[in-house]
């Protein structure tokens, strides 16, 4: 039986921008692309608070249960020696500081406008092919599963949207 991983990614936004992640390029999984926040739950620790843990840690912000929205669950299927269940969030911010700044372990933050993600070919990490669209019109909530070949990229895809 697999070890399971649970994560979450964040998608910040105030109005209608988004803060995104550019991964740095010597990251062994998805370098260079492009995803919103996040990491690995704790021991202990559930969705809602790996959310607020990861976004301070992340950017700064400091967020309250309010600022946040589900907007669904993706769970990666072989591939990895591991199975993944990642949660996605929107979470709204009062501005655009960046309270650490644009830099940080894992890569560059930037701001974009949603127009531009969503009618541009940004270099998106593979996933969020399926799902960002719902999480940026807050479309519902989206259960993906995705199974995996052994280089990381999505060879079958199953996608359950309920409309809240």
């Amino acid at each position: 039986m697999k070890t399971v991983i649970k994560s979450v990614t964040n998608f910040i936004y105030y109005k209608d921008e988004y803060l995104l992640l550019e991964r740095n390029k010597n990251k062994k999984i998805d370098p260079n692309k492009i995803n919103g926040v996040g990491g690995k739950l704790e021991k202990g620790e559930n969705f809602i608070d790996a959310v607020i843990r990861e976004t301070k840690e992340e950017t700064g912000y400091i967020i309250k249960l309010q600022d946040i929205t589900f907007s669904g669950i993706i769970d990666f299927e072989e591939g990895y020696p591991e199975e993944w269940i990642t949660g996605f969030f929107r979470i709204k911010v009062s501005d655009k500081k960046i309270p650490l700044g644009n830099s940080t372990g894992d890569g560059q933050l930037f701001w974009v406008h949603k127009n531009k993600i969503l009618n541009n070919k940004f270099n998106l990490v593979d996933d969020l092919n399926y799902c960002f669209k719902d999480i940026v019109k807050n479309n519902g909530v989206f259960f993906i599963t995705l199974k995996l070949d052994s280089n990381f990229k999505i060879i079958k895809h199953n996608i359950s949207k309920l409309r809240i």
